[in-house]
């Protein structure tokens, strides 16, 4: 038998060698898949509803009222995500304080009104709605489908004129067509 007799009988013939680098390469696109969040976002785009979140901002300065306006963008950086959009123009209530009497009953009280015009309180709390998207389902809502918000909880978020710490208060489904 001569060289060109052995290189024609010899055929290509995977080993466990082979076998072993095609599970690690399968593996390693599969663990960058799921740590870039390709599946999770494959699978929850489908089910995406938009929703509309009211919001509670406490205790802030009155003149941050006018960083508020229909439109603005707000994005979670906690969170990395887009928030939502402001439906309209929120609007404002002194800021309610809790002291508590001498007999240990709590005694609901606003803040003290501004100097320098009688009518208008100096600390303010802000009421608005978001317009948003997200993933509803049994335990709560996914914002955008990544991050679990509910009513109750405190999520910062930022828009181009301010940043604040809002309390979601309620979040509901809309129809796409409002």
């Amino acid at each position: 038998m001569n060289d060109s007799s052995i290189k024609k009988t010899k055929k290509l013939r995977p080993n466990i060698i082979d076998l072993l680098i095609v599970v690690v390469v399968l593996g390693a696109v599969i663990g960058i898949a799921l740590r870039m969040g390709i599946v999770e976002k494959v699978i929850t785009s489908s089910s995406v509803e938009p929703a509309r979140i009211s919001f509670l901002v406490q205790d802030i300065n009155s003149d941050s009222y006018n960083y508020f306006n229909a439109g603005d963008v707000f994005y979670s950086d906690t969170h990395k995500c887009y928030f939502g959009t402001l439906e309209e123009k929120p609007y404002d209530l002194p800021a309610e304080m809790y002291i508590a009497g001498a007999d240990g009953t709590l005694i609901k009280s606003y803040s003290p009104t501004d100097p320098d015009d009688p009518t208008k309180s100096s600390r303010i709390d802000v009421r608005g709605k978001i317009l948003s998207s997200g993933v509803f389902s049994s335990e709560g809502f996914l914002l955008g489908g990544t991050t679990y918000i509910a009513p109750g909880s405190k999520i910062t978020v930022e828009s181009k004129n301010i940043t604040v710490s809002i309390t979601v208060t309620d979040i509901e489904r809309i129809n796409p067509t409002e």
